[in-house]
């Protein structure tokens, strides 16, 4: 009687231990899965290159630099250093960081947090240059979560995914917009606004093409997106000389000082514009441009996030230019123009394996720019977009995309200032 008593009792033990043993085979194929390498893909985007190149502002005189520094005590002074010359960030101006859940920026997403010194060395103390976020949010139907990197969780979302826009230049054929223009047309309040500026290698950025929509930027209330292109060369991208880097750090210290979210697209597609001469080098000279723009903005611009985008390409592609410390990166992601829609897992498919890699130790995934890759119908775009939007049920750690809204060499657009049409269903796609 005993022995069928304790028989009776111990049922439901061996019943739990074999679920969790059909849940482990579950966890096990889903990581099978993410190792699948993606596809290439590539739309070459000649506005990035040519249009607002910053060439006309060649011959610059060199300046003088201001180096923000910080005390022990949070009180932010100044000292200037010649240009040209090497500034060494000062380590001791890391600060405690929370780690937040849906950051696109190089973060920890665990409950503690570790820090990095200027050198790239890691520390016990986190540097400032993270910001709190809250824990990823996989369902794909969820709302945003709040203060994700400075996302918003009250502006343009679906599916619990930010959205938000590169508004069309008006440089490559298309009408000038301005984000106030799309968020008056689309009745909400774009999430993220990407822009793009040049920094020509022996000419000292002033980021010109970015200040020329900081009041667009600052009244939209949206995360900035500056896209940094170094072309011509690495001059002031090294160890031994960090002078445009720190250009670039003061630059963005503009923005955040207006209390701007900014994420750093450094260098973005590296993997594919040093294949076709817009950036020149190789992946060593990309390694030292970003560990060099990194520190800078950390001692001079530490609310700045480093968001980490190579060209849609292979896993090996990835780890061949992936920062030689991980560290300094907040965010990652991948630009990707589809060629084709034919299963309906183009997005996922491509973006999984390197999100699972990748959007890990707290930094966050998010799309820098996206779009068709070929002349597609609205109806072909907005395919494309439920794509986008519904992988964020499938990637955790997914916060936010942008769409390339221009009108150039075909029409990209989603939200058209002379096409109330397509706007109205864009507004149709968000309400499902």
């Amino acid at each position: 009687m005993f022995l069928s008593s304790l028989f009776v009792a111990f049922l439901p033990v061996l019943g739990a231990i074999c679920d969790e043993l059909a849940n482990d085979d579950v966890r096990s194929g889903a990581t099978s899965h993410a190792s699948s390498t993606s596809r290439r893909y590539r739309h070459r985007k000649d506005h990035e290159r040519i249009s607002r190149s910053p060439a006309r502002s060649g011959g610059r005189k060199t300046a003088p630099q201001t180096q923000a520094n910080t005390d022990t005590s949070g009180n932010t002074t100044a000292s200037v250093t010649p240009a040209n010359t090497t500034v060494s960030p000062d380590s001791s101006t890391s600060a405690p960081v929370t780690p937040s859940d849906n950051s696109t920026a190089q973060q920890n997403s665990s409950t503690s947090a570790s820090s990095t010194d200027v050198s790239d060395n890691s520390t016990a103390s986190q540097s400032s240059n993270t910001s709190t976020v809250s824990t990823p949010v996989a369902s794909g139907n969820a709302a945003a979560p709040a203060a994700v990197m400075g996302l918003d969780s009250s502006h343009l979302s679906h599916n619990g995914l930010s959205l938000g826009f590169l508004p069309d230049g008006g440089d490559a054929g298309g009408t000038r917009q301005t984000m106030a223009d799309i968020n008056s047309a689309v009745g909400q309040v774009s999430s993220v606004y990407g822009w793009y500026g040049q920094a020509v290698s022996g000419t000292l950025f002033d980021g010109a093409q970015l200040t020329a929509v900081i009041d667009d930027v600052k009244a939209s209330g949206a995360v900035f997106q500056p896209a940094v292109m170094p072309v011509q060369g690495w001059k002031g991208l090294t160890s031994s000389d960090n002078s445009q880097a720190v250009a670039i750090a003061q630059v963005m210290k503009k923005f955040t000082d207006q209390g701007i979210p900014v994420w750093l697209r450094f260098a973005h597609e590296m993997n594919y514009y040093q294949t076709d001469g817009t950036y020149v080098g190789n992946a060593a000279d990309f390694k030292a441009g970003w560990a060099a723009v990194a520190a800078a903005c950390k001692s001079i611009a530490p609310d700045v996030k480093m968001w980490w985008t190579p060209n849609v390409a292979s896993a090996e592609n990835y780890a061949e230019y992936e920062p030689d410390d991980m560290s300094t990166v907040h965010l990652v992601g991948i630009d990707f123009y589809p060629k084709s829609l034919q299963t309906g897992k183009e997005f996922l498919d491509t973006m999984k394996p390197f999100h699972d890699k990748y959007a890990v130790d707290g930094r966050m995934f998010a799309i820098g720019e996206t779009g068709l890759g070929y002349a597609g119908t609205p109806a072909e775009r907005f395919s494309w977009l439920s794509q986008v939007t519904a992988a964020r049920s499938e990637m955790k750690n997914y916060v936010s995309a942008a769409w390339f809204n221009y009108l150039k060499d075909y029409d990209y657009q989603i939200v058209s200032l002379k096409t109330p049409s397509l706007t109205s269903d864009l507004k149709t796609f968000l309400a499902t």
